[in-house]
């Protein structure tokens, strides 16, 4: 969310305020810095060049997103803005390649600007079917597969469990519209009915929600989809939880199927227990939680980070009374920092690798980029691909000339995984379809129950699933009805 200040119109305006820290995209972001400082290690991928960046906060907000976007375009070099991490070195010329955004509804407005430009644009989790078209997108890539492969995998989950009166909830964005609308009509394809479909207001209100887990209780649908990002889907069961609402099998879509924000609240266990959802592929990157956890206030450049010191601050609930250099001092009442603070203390959406999914997305992205400038560079003399078949310069890359080696990237990465872009930049679907369930010790764990591969060849089920080792919401390996 975005705190905008006041406007007097009589003098320049201070910049907007991100309020909140999520813990999970700023694991995200450390990702790909990791990926950057591993690849300039590596001489063997790129050599004679070293890969640099800008970060930016969107602050999830179509608004911050599209303003830095026209600032990585229009501003010139050495500029520093609230919010902004410049990395190590100096990197000159135009920025080639923007990777990101995470959300859909900011990949839009940020694809229509950037697609002007000719700029190339990789999101590692904007999943709506809508950036597929390339006549809108023509810059648009993206690690995280469409949602029109998600739906497929929802759908091919209700047909095989005989579901027939399903519930469908939507948060107010690109991703939960689009989606949920997708779902809607290839369920009712095979004869299933929708029971109700809701939209979860984007500011919460308690009478909104309220009258949506009315609607719910009052259909009598006991499975019931949720497609919608974390923030709106914790709102969501918020509102279930004062309603008392028991015994749905809840459907979750790939933004919330492995959030550790829902998953590590104790109080939504009850509800939550034996939901189903698909998940992107995930895998486990050497080396990366080392560097997740080595970040600390003392490092020699962490006032040159505009993040560390919040994300401290958050983290153990204390003080540093630094800044960097641009902001404002505001601890907000809490104690000072000991400095003996150590992230490898504490457990949290940051230092949890046990579910690398979006981080591995933005992994995938960093590479995806690095073996494209390895191509580029590898061009032979009256041999490129440019007209009278010219070779792009190595030495100045043009960004239209590495979106054209992007589209062609094909390789298999040191996970086994296959990683190329299709026609309209999408890449190969594979899902694992995850099941929420409690353990003895308290804690609730998403256990793979079955897969889903896009790629399948005719004749054969692209959903597989072990049903003998799903546990259901009463805690019975059953899964219920709903008719």
């Amino acid at each position: 969310m975005v705190v905008e200040p006041n406007l007097s119109f009589t003098s320049m305006p201070a910049p907007a305020q991100c309020t909140r820290f999520n813990f999970r995209t700023f694991r995200w972001m450390q990702t790909m810095i990791f990926a950057i400082e591993e690849i300039n290690r590596d001489r063997k991928l790129l050599s004679n060049i070293t890969l640099g960046y800008k970060i930016y906060d969107s602050c999830s907000t179509p608004y911050q997103a599209l303003r830095a976007a026209m600032e990585l375009m229009g501003t010139k070099e050495g500029s520093l803005h609230e919010g902004e991490k410049k990395g190590k070195g100096n990197c000159r010329g135009t920025v080639p390649v923007v990777i990101g955004d995470g959300g859909s509804t900011q990949s839009l407005v940020v694809a229509s600007f950037l697609g002007v430009f000719h700029v190339p644009q990789i999101s590692y989790f904007s999943s709506c079917a809508c950036l597929s078209n390339k006549k809108e997108f023509p810059a648009f890539l993206r690690t995280m597969p469409s949602d029109v492969f998600q739906v497929d995998a929802l759908v091919q989950l209700v047909k095989h469990f005989r579901w027939t009166w399903v519930g469908v909830i939507a948060g107010d964005d690109a991703y939960g519209r689009g989606g949920a609308n997708i779902f809607a009509d290839e369920v009712k394809k095979f004869g299933a009915c929708i029971a109700h479909h809701e939209i979860i207001p984007k500011n919460h209100a308690k009478k909104a929600m309220a009258a949506i887990v009315s609607r719910i209780c009052s259909s009598g649908a006991q499975v019931v989809l949720v497609f919608a990002v974390e923030q709106d889907t914790a709102a969501l069961f918020d509102e279930v939880l004062r309603q008392g609402l028991t015994g749905i099998q809840w459907l979750a879509s790939e933004a919330w199927s492995t959030a550790s924000v829902l998953s590590t609240q104790t109080k939504y266990h009850h509800i939550l227990q034996g939901s189903m959802g698909f998940a992107i592929r995930r895998a486990h990157i050497p080396g990366l939680q080392d560097f997740l956890l080595h970040l600390h206030p003392s490092n020699p450049d962490a006032l040159e980070d505009p993040f560390l010191i919040p994300f401290w601050e958050e983290v153990f609930s204390c003080s540093q009374g630094v800044r960097s250099e641009g902001q404002e001092d505001d601890g907000g009442g809490k104690p000072p920092c000991s400095g003996s603070e150590e992230l490898g203390s504490v457990r949290n959406s940051y230092s949890d690798i046990s579910q690398l999914r979006i981080s591995y997305n933005v992994y995938k992205a960093v590479y995806a980029i690095a073996h494209a400038l390895k191509a580029m560079r590898s061009c032979e003399k009256g041999k490129g691909p440019f007209p009278l078949h010219v070779c792009p310069d190595g030495e100045s890359i043009q960004p239209w000339q590495l979106h054209h080696y992007l589209k062609e990237v094909e390789y298999l990465n040191s996970f086994g995984d296959e990683i190329k872009f299709d026609e309209n930049g999408d890449p190969v679907a594979m899902y694992d379809l995850v099941n929420w369930q409690l353990r003895s010790n308290g804690e609730m764990e998403f256990v793979t129950i079955g897969k889903f591969d896009e790629t399948t060849t005719v004749g054969k089920q692209k959903l597989q699933i072990q049903e003998g080792n799903i546990v259901c919401n009463d805690n019975q390996s059953t899964v219920g009805i709903s008719i």
